[in-house]
Order: C-alpha cells, then structure tokens, then sequence
C-alpha cells in the first residue's frame, strides 16, 4: 500500500513540474503541493444567472442566515476551549481530524467525500460569482483546484471593485457562499428525513446484539428469550429478572439468514482480558462471570459497584464459566493506579465485562438514528466519529433497503455533511473567512456612527476583526493543544 502512496506522489510532483514550466499558457498556476487552473469558461454563465430578478432579496436572506451561523458556530467554538480543559490527553482528537479534506481526516470517505467536497466547494465559489456580478463587481477568472483530484473551484473576482462598493454589497457578496451551502445541507436533511429514513425497516423483528456476547457474533439479531419471542430491549431485560446468576437460558439469534439456537449461563462476559493483570492467564476471554465473593454478576452495573468497593490486595474468589465448565478461581487484586493511572490503591482485576442487557439495542435504534428529525440533530452529525457513516455492511444488511439505497443515503449525508461544514466554519468572524469580512464591515460600520472614531473607523475594524480572528483560530485548535499542553505542564 505505502508503495502505492509514494507511486502517486511521485506522479503528482512530476505533473507539477510540468505545470509549472509548461502550463501557464494554459491558465495553470502552482501553488505548494496544489495545482490550480483558471479559465474565462463559465463567465457567460454567472451573467446570465446573475442577470435574473431576485437575487438581493436572496443577498440580504444570506446575510442574516451567515450572521446566525456565526454567532451559532463561535458558540461551539468557544464550548470546544471548555471541553479542552476537560478531556485528557489520550482521549484528546487526532489534528488530522481538524481538515476536512478526504483521505486525510480518516473519518472522511475517499469517494463520498471528494464528490461531496466538490458540490460544496463549487456551490460555494458560484454562489460568490453570481452575487458579485449582480452588484456589477468583475469577475476575473474562474477554475479549479486540484490535489491529486479535484478538491474545489474558485471564482474571482475583482478585489479593487469589490473593496470600493457599499459594505451592504460586499455583505451580501460575501454571505452568499456559507448560506448557500447551509441552504443545500437543509435540503439534504429534508430528503434523508422523508424520502430516505422511513424506507430503513428491518429485516427480522427482534433486538440487536451490539457486541459480542457468549458465542453469539456482534449484529446479529435475537430474537426469541426461552423460546417467547422479544422485540425490544425491555422485554428481554423484563424476562431476565427472573434468571439467577449461574442459571442456564436460551437465545434465539437470526443472523445471515440462519438461525442460531444457544444456552448459556446468566452472568456478565469477558470481552477483553488486559496483558500482565491479575486476570490475565487466570481469566479467558469469552468467560463468563456468575459470581464474584459469592455477589452475583448480572450486568456491567453489578460489576464495577462491586470493583468500586474492592482494595488493591484483596483476594476475589470468581465463579465463571467457559469452554461448557463451570469453575472457581482466586485473583489477588493488583493496584488500578499502575494499570490506568488514577484512583490509587483502588483494586484492578484486568478485565472488560458486561451483561447482555449492557450490550442490546432495538431496532428502531438505527432506524431513528439514521432519521435526522427523528433523533437528535448533534448526534446525527458525530456519526462519521461513531464509526456509523457510512454504515458498516453488518447493520446495513439488518435493514431492508438495497446496496444502491445506501449509496445515495451515503453520497445524500455526506454532501449535506460537509456543506454544514463549509458553510458554518466559513460564517466564522475570523478573515480570511467570509464571515470574518462580514463581521470587519459590520464593526466598521458601526465605529462609523460615532463622531470621534468616524475617521478611524476602518483602522479599528481591522484591528478589532484581526485580534478576533487569531483568537478564535487558536480556539479551533485548543482541542488539540490544550489537553497536549495539559500533559506537559500538569494541569
């Protein structure tokens, strides 16, 4: 794979060699590792757009729309410096995370994304052209960018023209591009809400194992307790009231079509076992966990009350089952601080465990969660950071719709995603940003009602809008640095 990589750069260096030398006749430029080509072509386009009635009252829609989006987006910025302060530095965000270009940010897909990038760059850039041409500012040359593929389009247009017309103009100029972005996320979110959302139905009633648990594989569907059919997590947790820890019951599971019949103990199962702990060699992982110090072990809840009253030390005599044996071991308890770095002289056994209730889901879950007006609009958005965009083939194949369904729900989310993205980030008060431009007029023009700063009001302005902007820049990254810093200095 590596090999490949460098192959690919070793093409793209020696395209921009020859772009460099032969290309300018053509209307490349380089700029660092980005090749840029500007042309006249599409010029004709945004005047005859641009030409239609309408497009100020659409100017001055975009300016409140991109004032909202800065006050909303610096908002969470600013929550972002308070959470910084509260993550540790292990927990704290890759800065390849902080780019929103495909193949690097890794939670973005290569396919979805460039195709996605592309629609929210162009929207963006053309939505710029044809507000500036209505307000008869020039536009010199429009073209792409390129890195390795295309990654975006510019339009520009004539920075000594658009400096020299009314502030209301150039607002309207410059909020046109993250508005028109949101506007195009909106209509995403509509489509995925009622045409898309209610089409995922799954394909057997009956409760998703969200881990692995007992033998039975993660995603598959249970779908029967003790021979009664369940189809929500409440009933299974409601039958399971009355299995004793160490009590044998049986699990109906679907999964690919088949079906699965097993009977296990109830008790909590050891999903991981941790190197060089007291469980490790004593403990297996897929074990199952009746009873600790004779307490019985039914759920994740049960078994961290009861670690939580455990002393480095201490003896714990474990009943558990693996392999079709029940059987009975004493653990010597080691010290949590040597293995997590906290809670010193509390007890450590080594081992990740849970009951079946910690680890079922009902169906209605993904349908809910994939529906953006059905759950929660912030978590809809982190499911590329919860592994769940684009889903995993194994949820997909629970649900009804096809593979080609899920393509255009993909491609759908993803354009939706990264035009919030593009439009929001860019409404920041921050220049170069739009919104920075925006927010720099606005000061302006407010210092401008003033008598005593009238003269000065546009030295203020940029002054004001700079310190803004090197202040919200370094915010954008404080969930990076600051738990990193934190780390350093110890605080």
């Amino acid at each position: 794979m590596i090999e490949i990589v460098i192959a690919i750069f070793a093409v793209w260096v020696i395209i921009l060699y020859a772009a460099r030398r032969w290309g300018e006749k053509y209307g490349m430029d380089i700029s660092g590792p980005l090749l840029m080509w500007k042309t006249e072509k599409g010029k004709k386009l945004i005047d005859r757009i641009a030409r239609r009635k309408g497009w100020k009252v659409y100017g001055n829609i975009a300016i409140m729309v991109a004032v909202a989006a800065m006050f909303a987006t610096s908002y969470l910025i600013v929550m972002n410096v308070v959470i910084s302060f509260q993550i540790s530095p292990e927990n704290a965000p890759s800065p390849r995370l902080m780019l929103g270009i495909p193949g690097i940010n890794p939670i973005i897909p290569i396919g979805y994304g460039i195709i996605a990038l592309a629609i929210a760059i162009i929207i963006h850039e053309f939505s710029h052209g044809i507000l500036a041409r209505f307000e008869r500012i020039k536009v010199k040359a429009l073209g792409l960018v390129f890195l390795i593929v295309p990654i975006g389009a510019f339009v520009e247009p004539d920075e000594g023209q658009l400096q020299k017309v009314k502030r209301a103009k150039r607002a309207r100029v410059f909020a046109a591009g993250p508005t028109s972005n949101i506007i195009l996320a909106i209509v995403c979110i509509l489509l995925l809400s009622f045409v898309f959302a209610p089409a995922i139905t799954p394909k057997e009633e009956g409760v998703i194992l969200a881990q692995d648990f007992g033998g039975v594989e993660r995603w598959s569907v249970i779908v029967a307790i003790n021979e009664v059919k369940v189809s929500t997590s409440s009933a299974i947790e409601k039958m399971l009231k009355g299995v004793k820890a160490g009590e044998f019951y049986k699990i109906e599971v679907r999964r690919d079509g088949n079906e699965i019949n097993i009977t296990i103990p109830r008790g909590i199962y050891v999903a991981e076992v941790v190197d060089n702990s007291p469980a490790d060699g004593k403990i297996q992982k897929g074990s199952i966990i009746c009873r600790m110090n004779n307490e019985s072990m039914l759920n994740q809840s049960t078994f961290l009350d009861f670690m939580g009253s455990m002393r480095a030390g201490e003896s714990v005599n474990i009943s558990l089952y693996y392999n079709g044996n029940f059987s009975t071991i004493s653990v010597t308890l080691a010290d949590r601080y040597d293995f997590v770095g906290d809670e010193k002289g509390k007890g450590f056994l080594g081992i990740q465990a849970y009951g079946i209730e910690d680890v079922i889901i009902d169906e209605s879950y993904f349908s809910s969660i994939y529906n953006p007006l059905k759950g929660r609009f912030l978590p809809y958005l982190a499911l590329p950071f919860m592994g769940l965009s684009p889903p995993p083939e194994e949820i997909m194949d629970l649900y009804t719709p096809s593979p080609l369904f899920w393509s255009i729900y993909n491609l759908l989310y993803w354009i939706f995603w990264l035009n919030f993205a593009v439009g929001t980030f860019n409404a920041l008060p921050a220049i170069p940003l739009d919104g920075g431009y925006i927010f720099r007029d606005g000061v302006s023009y407010l210092f401008s009602l003033f008598p005593r700063t009238r003269k000065k009001a546009e030295k203020i302005s940029s002054m004001v809008a700079s310190a803004i902007s090197v202040m919200l820049f370094i915010s954008v990254f404080a969930i990076i640095l600051i738990p990193r810093l934190r780390e350093i200095i110890s605080f």
